[in-house]
């Protein structure tokens, strides 16, 4: 598998454990970025959703030393980002420009609109995350693993796979997909399912061969999110090889 390498930090070796920072001010994402660092996170999710302006997005960026990605999320991919799509991609470019170790794509952008970050990110030398999500259900699995060769196709240098569990089934579709991702991609991924029924899945995936998860700081009101000490505990207890 190749390995991606996030500032000082190589992706596609031993499982990545990602804190999400959301705020509302540059000041909210660094105290958060302090947070996850004292957690024991590896890398932090920018979520520059609610940052009030391009200012605010570069200023964040440019104080954040910390293996980063940066992520800018629509409503319909589970975020809270109130402009249009154009300004959304707008915002997503300043941060590449402004410094930002990495940026996150969703798949089901429109494609003009998602080649403009993804030929971005390339011309700054960064890697690029390609995302293929559904926040309101679990498809098939046939549709995801079609979904995840769609997104191999524009040659990402990380993928993610994101889903709603609704059922302990929908989990054991998704923990299956897992292992057929090991053999059909060649870059770093993750697997997660959101929910309650979806808990499992982030440190169960990266014990099935996922090379990062994502996690809460502390304690989420997100149903299912767990923290990032109580996934790397669980990582513990699970694989000798994990530490």
């Amino acid at each position: 598998m190749k390995i991606v390498r996030l500032g000082n930090l190589e992706i596609g070796k031993a499982p990545i454990l990602v804190a999400t920072v959301l705020a509302d001010t540059a000041s909210g994402m660094l105290q958060g970025v302090s947070q996850a660092l004292a957690a024991g996170a590896d890398c932090v999710e920018l979520r520059v959703d609610r940052l009030k302006d391009m200012s605010e997005v570069a200023n964040t960026i440019y104080q954040v030393k910390m293996p980063h990605i940066v992520a800018c999320r629509a409503p319909r991919f589970g975020g809270s980002f109130e402009g249009t799509e154009k300004e959304r991609i707008a915002r997503l470019i300043a941060a590449v420009e402004a410094g930002a170790m990495g940026v996150d794509i969703e798949f089901f952008t429109e494609p003009h609109l998602r080649a403009r970050v993804i030929d971005s990110a390339r011309s700054h030398g960064i890697p690029v995350l390609v995302g293929y999500e559904n926040m309101q259900e679990t498809p098939p699995r046939d549709e995801l693993i079609r979904g995840l060769h769609a997104v191999a196709k524009l040659k990402p240098d990380l993928i993610k796979l994101a889903v709603r569990a609704r059922s302990y089934q929908d989990l054991l579709v998704i923990l299956g997909v897992v292992l057929e991702a090991r053999m059909l991609l060649d870059v770093p991924f993750a697997v997660i399912a959101l929910g309650p029924y979806g808990a499992p899945s982030r440190p169960l995936a990266c014990i099935l061969g996922a090379s990062f998860t994502y996690c809460a700081i502390a304690n989420s009101s997100v149903p299912g999110q767990l923290t990032v000490k109580e996934t790397r505990e669980i990582l513990k207890i699970l694989s000798k090889n994990w530490s």
